[in-house]
């Protein structure tokens, strides 16, 4: 699938409708932006992918060892299961 588009002055693109449904992008999803070569790659950023980068941040903020990080991300995910399975 191609079709050739324009940006505006400000620099601005429509994604057209038929790469939307593709890839199931809406108002509500995060695209990351990069240059590849002399490309530009759009790329829908998966929820996790955000959580993570929070995750990331915090851990980094509060000066968390990798066993510190370890057991909180175990601890965690010991409650999400209690939660979703019971």
């Amino acid at each position: 699938m191609e079709t050739l588009i324009k940006p505006t002055v400000r620099g601005q693109i429509t994604i057209p409708k038929e790469v939307r449904e593709k890839l199931k992008i809406d108002q509500n999803t995060r695209l990351r932006i990069y240059v590849e070569g002399n490309k530009i790659v759009l790329e829908p950023v998966s929820p996790l992918d955000l959580l993570f980068q929070e995750l990331e941040a915090e851990a980094r903020e509060r000066g968390l060892t990798r066993e510190d990080l370890e057991k909180e991300l175990s601890a965690v995910r010991e409650r999400l299961v209690k939660k979703l399975y019971g």
